[in-house]
């Protein structure tokens, strides 16, 4: 006889997370505070309303606090890859590949900016709290598809994020479809989460979003704390996932999952006062389009796929020429990620 066992947050790890978030110079993932409002609109069903915005094929950013997030829309905006924000409280499978999560909604945080929890020791969740929804390109493109960086410049630490189900991939496993197989045994949909350093080498942490092991039907409904800090200092982030339930063309099961709250530390933070960080900072005004770096030195700026575009030697660093996308520019001692 088959069974099937949702798993539950366990309270250990739940305090885990509150304990690393409440901790001196953590930054929380929060999406009710983007960098520009104008950029996160939802719709009365919860879906970002850019979701099929943007340059064709072209990979677009959308940005909250420190957090850059990557999000394309391709074939004339029919289909998407990357994240969308999302505050939808679907948990039933839907054909929209746009909204919902197993979780039933964002999680909601204190005055404090701590993640909430009831006298049961679980997530609290808040239905207006918006969420990301991540869709991993299996196909392989020349940047990975569900990208984080960080628009300040600097390596951050990873301390920790919470990760649910889409319930289209969730249903997948379950029940199956006309393209997907129901699990058995020894079957499994991971989701890897890759942290890249400042000399390009790659730390990863795997999270099975479902499980069947030992007749039994595992899988993630509710949000749950992933430690990441064996990731170390990177300066990006990336997701991939894979699924037993694959074909000639790779994965059968729906490559979609949900993440909230990403906590990060800066590295280095506590032993430079905000004075002297600013006064080393290599700044971005997106409204001019220039670059301007701390003193007079040689700088290259490098697009996102690691290619030298601009080699210059100054102060001030006109970009109006460069396409739309993402860069980094670079000098001797300092570092900057910028959007045009």
């Amino acid at each position: 006889m088959k069974h099937f066992n949702y798993l539950l947050l366990a309270a250990s790890l739940l305090i885990a997370g509150n304990n690393a978030e409440a901790a001196e110079g953590i930054t929380t993932l929060d999406l009710t505070k983007p960098l520009n409002p104008e950029q996160l609109n939802f719709d009365e069903d919860g879906a970002w309303d850019g979701v099929y915005k943007g340059e064709d094929g072209v990979q677009e950013y959308f940005e909250a606090q420190i957090f850059i997030m990557s999000h394309m829309a391709s074939y004339g905006g029919t289909v998407w890859d990357g994240f969308a924000p999302c505050k939808s409280t679907v948990m039933t499978d839907n054909a929209s590949y746009v909204v919902g999560c197993m979780a039933g909604g964002g999680i909601a945080l204190d005055d404090s900016g701590d993640v909430t929890t009831d006298d049961n020791g679980n997530v609290g969740i808040d239905a207006t709290v918006p969420y990301l929804v991540g869709y991993y390109n299996t196909m392989g493109t020349d940047l990975p598809s569900c990208q984080i960086f960080f628009n300040d410049g600097l390596q951050h630490e990873v301390v920790g994020v919470y990760v649910t189900n889409f319930p289209t991939a969730f249903y997948n496993c379950l029940y199956g479809n006309g393209y997907t197989s129901p699990f058995v045994n020894g079957d499994k949909f991971t989701l890897t989460i890759h942290g890249v350093a400042a000399d390009q080498t790659e730390k990863t942490v795997e999270v099975d979003l479902v499980k069947y092991d030992g007749d039994m039907f595992q899988a993630i409904r509710s949000w749950k704390y992933v430690d990441l800090s064996s990731l170390g200092a990177v300066e990006s982030i990336y997701f991939t996932m894979s699924s037993t339930d694959a074909g000639e063309w790779g994965m059968n099961t729906t490559a979609m999952f949900c993440l909230d709250k990403l906590m990060v530390k800066t590295e280095g933070m506590a032993s430079m006062s905000n004075a002297e960080m600013s006064a080393e900072a290599i700044t971005y005004d997106r409204a001019t389009a220039t670059v301007t770096l701390p003193q007079s030195t040689f700088a290259i700026i490098y697009n996102a796929a690691g290619q030298k575009v601009m080699a210059t030697e100054g102060q001030q660093i006109s970009v109006a020429g460069l396409e739309k996308g993402i860069y980094f520019v670079k000098t001797a001692t300092r570092s900057l990620r910028f959007i045009k």
